[in-house]
């Protein structure tokens, strides 16, 4: 019976003690900067561990007093029989206790039934999650496990992680903690590019490094015996999002670009799906993709009023422009009135207001906004209007938009559709892009890649002027090899023409009499006439004039005879 009264005591002190603790937790918070993921994570864990500790403390205390409080009223109880006096009446604290603890034990029967159940409900989802890394999975490529074992240097990760292909997970997710296993979908492995896919990983190794499976074991168990308790949830959920900051920065810090990783965030988005309790996923089950995203990307805002003010602010303000909005679309029919409202918005509400326009023309008027803003906050949006806009003139403006983002910050993103996006048209715009915004050491593979690669072949062509418009002695070998090896006539032209552009003299001109003597395409041979008539000081005119008399093609002897003449 005392052991029931010390139990029941502690669940009801808890709902005030474990308020006031989440109240504690939100103050400091509201005064810790967003950026400061790692003192808010531990703020909010050593939070859930007090609220766990206080209605312990709480028993042990009623527990030891009660044999107390009994021997003191056996000592002081009348021997004499008679009439018992009238107790006066006690504080109002003391008469409301009194009146609960006949309801003990029913509170403690129903605390005890939720937390069967709930630790049923647990013990089916550590039996999912243990059943992940053995049904399904297969090896994953050599140049993934590679992938892992760099990483995982670069973040000190000194425990053996294996990493596995697995045709149940729909995002790539971490399981255990003596012996951790990271399991990649297939959908991973070939719908994201190979640098998107070792950000992933980085975020998944973070989560290694930091024991973040441990703490997240005994993070479920804390819910399980609070789960009455409202706060205890919120409490929980700041924990878990704070999580996921932690592991996004140390995945930035890793890749080096906290743009191109909420591109890999978004791209990793759209093969989400549900993820078992014990998995530690890059979507994570912390906080909001979008609140992630904007943490990374958002310049950093000095707080002159108080979040929770600002707050209210933001739901005023959000309801007037949501009625606005509503009344606006009626007058005007998506015409002259929303362009106005659009640019007058803020970047906020621009995302959104993009989302929902149904007119293309006013989409691309709402994207041209968005790049005349220049802003980094701008590229996850962006990205996702360039990737899945139903008009292709919207797509085509956000590419263009992504290449006007202050200090490069679009060129990740740009990329990413270059390589990805199915529309052979907004990747061949967005190989332009990256051609005139990115630097060298950016572009080159991918658009080497591209040039050799893309099933399309005016994308291969953009991607080899591109090449040339880099304007670095870097892209001078790479155009040497699609020049003599690529196997599409036109985009070996276009090889040849930006060599000689780019290249030395000397060196122009050993290319271009290979060529000419050797490709098996006549369009790329007149080229190389073209180009060897361009080379400064005649170098080319003795190449021009073995071409005229003994060259096999008769069109090719009359281009290099008509070169000759206008020389002259």
């Amino acid at each position: 019976m005392i052991m029931t009264q010390a139990l029941g005591w502690a669940l009801v002190d808890s709902l005030w003690q474990d308020a006031l603790a989440a109240a504690g937790l939100a103050a400091l918070l509201a005064l810790v900067p967003v950026r400061a993921a790692r003192t808010r994570y531990a703020l909010a864990t050593l939070t859930l561990a007090v609220m766990l500790a206080l209605p312990l403390a709480t028993a042990v205390r009623v527990r030891e007093t009660a044999p107390l409080m009994s021997d003191v009223v056996t000592a002081t109880s009348p021997v004499a029989p008679g009439p018992t006096p009238t107790p006066p009446p006690g504080p109002v604290a003391a008469q409301i206790r009194a009146a609960l603890e006949p309801a003990l034990p029913w509170v403690v029967l129903v605390w005890f039934g939720g937390v069967v159940a709930l630790s049923l409900r647990l013990a089916s989802g550590w039996l999912v999650t243990r059943q992940l890394g053995r049904v399904g999975t297969s090896s994953v490529p050599d140049a993934c496990r590679e992938a892992v074992a760099r990483l995982a240097t670069r973040l000190r990760v000194t425990r053996p992680v294996r990493v596995l292909e697995s045709a149940v997970v729909q995002v790539p997710a971490v399981i255990g903690w003596l012996r951790p296993v990271i399991l990649l979908p297939a959908s991973a492995l070939t719908g994201l590019t190979p640098l998107q896919l070792d950000a992933l990983l980085a975020h998944e190794l973070a989560h290694v490094r930091r024991y973040d499976y441990l703490v997240n074991v005994i993070q479920s168990v804390i819910e399980t015996l609070l789960f009455y308790h409202p706060a205890v949830w919120w409490v929980s959920q700041q924990v878990r999002e704070e999580r996921e900051h932690c592991c996004d920065d140390l995945a930035v810090a890793v890749c080096g670009d906290a743009h191109f990783y909420a591109t890999a965030l978004l791209g990793m988005e759209r093969l989400r799906a549900a993820t078992p309790v014990f998995a530690l996923a890059a979507a994570g089950r912390g906080g909001s993709l979008r609140d992630r995203i904007r943490r990374l990307v958002a310049p950093v805002q000095t707080e002159i009023f108080p979040r929770w003010m600002a707050g209210v602010l933001a739901v005023t303000l959000a309801l007037g422009a949501g009625a606005h909005l509503v009344s606006g679309t009626a007058a005007t029919g998506d015409g002259g009135g929303m362009r106005a409202a659009i640019d007058s918005a803020t970047v906020d509400s621009l995302i959104g207001r993009v989302e929902a326009l149904r007119n293309p023309e006013v989409r691309h008027a709402a994207v041209k906004t968005l790049g005349s803003r220049r802003d980094p906050r701008m590229v996850p949006p962006l990205l996702a209007i360039a990737q899945h806009d139903g008009d292709e003139e919207v797509q085509h403006e956000a590419v263009k938009a992504l290449g006007k983002v202050r200090g490069g910050a679009g060129v990740g993103a740009l990329l990413d559709i270059a390589l990805t996006h199915p529309n052979p048209d907004v990747r061949r715009k967005a190989v332009k892009t990256v051609g005139d915004v990115a630097p060298p050491e950016a572009a080159l593979g991918v658009l080497e890649r591209l040039a050799q690669r893309d099933p399309d072949a005016h994308v291969q062509q953009e991607a080899v002027e591109a090449l040339g418009h880099l304007g670095s002695p870097q892209a001078i070998a790479p155009l040497a090899r699609l020049a003599r090896a690529q196997p599409n006539a036109e985009v070996r032209d276009e090889a040849v023409e930006q060599y000689a552009k780019s290249a030395a003299p000397e060196s122009a001109l050993v290319l271009l009499v290979d060529r000419l003597a050797n490709d098996s395409s006549s369009v790329v041979q007149v080229e190389a006439v073209e180009r060897l008539a361009d080379l400064p000081d005649g170098l080319g005119i003795p190449a021009l004039r073995a071409a005229a008399r003994a060259h096999p093609s008769r069109q090719v002897r009359a281009e290099a005879r008509r070169r000759l003449e206008e020389d002259r």
